[in-house]
């Protein structure tokens, strides 16, 4: 496997049961509100990614990050961590994620 390989099926789905398991996580969708209404991870809040800097959380706070394929989150990620955010994670993408969904 490469560095560079996007998460995929059951990674995403491991790491989404160890943001459950993490007291005061945040599940972050990152997509548009649009993508969110369609389906979603239950529990999960909508942040667009445009609206990531505007964040109010502390900044030690664990926040996992996903979006459709992965890009998105890893550049939501990424803002976070500029913006001093010390606890972030990419889920990655929807995609492959095998459990249920909400509308």
């Amino acid at each position: 496997m490469s560095f560079f390989e996007p998460i995929s099926g059951a990674d995403f789905d491991q790491k989404l049961e160890q943001a459950r398991s993490v007291a005061g996580a945040r599940i972050i969708d990152v997509r548009s509100a649009v993508e969110f209404a369609e389906g979603h991870i239950p529990g999960a809040t909508n942040i667009p990614l445009n609206q990531i800097p505007a964040l109010d959380a502390p900044k030690d706070a664990p926040l996992y990050l996903y979006c459709r394929s992965g890009a998105r989150s890893a550049r939501g990620c990424k803002a976070l961590e500029k913006l001093g955010f010390t606890n972030v994670t990419n889920l990655g993408g929807i995609l492959d994620y095998k459990g249920p969904v909400e509308a």
